[in-house]
């Protein structure tokens, strides 16, 4: 009897030890933060805000496109009429704005608000790396980014066309390579501003704003192989959009697996960094 209950002593410790909840691996750790990401995201003002600027471009095009309707004109030239009016509503409302908008209002600040608000430190101490964290954040606006992006593309592809069945079939691959375009821009500027918002959070918006601005924008109408530093360039290049800009004709004709190729090594390349930058940084706001 004596043995038996030292055993039973010697046993309890280490069932203790074995039923204590252990510490989530790094696959379930970026999920738990992605899913606590989305719900803020759902639950502030920022998401609303992507939806009603994504539904406004989209209204607009739609307006735009059934206020130049013609009776008088052959189906042919309605035809022509209608696909234009889709690329110009893609070209400008898309890859001009939205492409740049979303990433920014979903991602630059993922970093910055949790040590603005002294709620960084309380996730970090948590059983989950900051890599984890980082990544989980990325996801959440790239997500979102993404479904808003190609969501809306394809419900303007099918309302703009919706009066030319002819143009609604035949131009849908063009639609789905200007959504596969906006989809890799999507993740790469979720990914640009994650890095710049980790790197300065203090001014994470103006920051990351000024990148996309200069860099994507503004380059991305430069004359020459000025253009090849702006993946909204190659975005557009990869959905067969116009290159625009200054002297276009001097603008640099990129293949298809290219544009794309190199977008997707950008991603990679800022995640690493901005995944690098949370967790090796203090990350420490200048009044906290």
């Amino acid at each position: 009897m004596k043995g038996s209950k030292a055993e039973a002593v010697r046993v309890a410790p280490s069932t203790a030890a074995s039923t204590a909840p252990s510490a989530p691996g790094f696959g379930q750790a970026v999920g738990v933060i992605f899913r606590m990401q989305i719900r803020r995201l759902v639950r502030g003002r920022k998401l609303r805000l992507g939806v009603i600027a994504t539904s406004l471009v989209v209204f607009s095009v739609v307006a735009a496109r059934y206020a130049s309707q013609r009776s008088e004109i052959g189906a042919e030239r309605a035809q022509e009429l209608a696909e234009e009016a889709m690329k110009n509503g893609l070209g400008w409302g898309f890859f001009k704005l939205l492409a740049f908008l979303l990433p920014f209002l979903f991602t630059s600040g993922a970093i910055a608000e949790e040590i603005e608000s002294r709620t960084f430190a309380y996730v970090s101490s948590r059983p989950v790396s900051r890599a984890a964290i980082a990544l989980g954040k990325w996801a959440a606006g790239a997500v979102l980014s993404v479904g808003l992006l190609a969501g809306s593309a394809i419900v303007l592809h099918l309302v703009a066309l919706a009066t030319d069945p002819a143009a609604l079939v035949e131009s849908f691959p063009a639609t789905l390579k200007a959504v596969l375009a906006l989809s890799l821009l999507g993740v790469c500027y979720s990914a640009i501003c994650l890095f710049w918002g980790a790197l300065v959070p203090e001014a994470a918006g103006v920051v990351s704003g000024l990148y996309l601005g200069v860099v994507e924008w503004i380059f991305g109408f430069a004359p020459g192989a000025m253009r090849w530093v702006s993946m909204n360039f190659l975005g557009r290049q990869l959905a067969g959009q116009e290159p625009g800009g200054l002297l276009p004709e001097m603008a640099p004709v990129v293949d298809a697996w290219v544009a794309g190729g190199i977008i997707g090594g950008m991603t990679v390349l800022f995640l690493f960094f901005g995944v690098l930058v949370v967790s090796t940084s203090e990350l420490r706001m200048g009044n906290a």
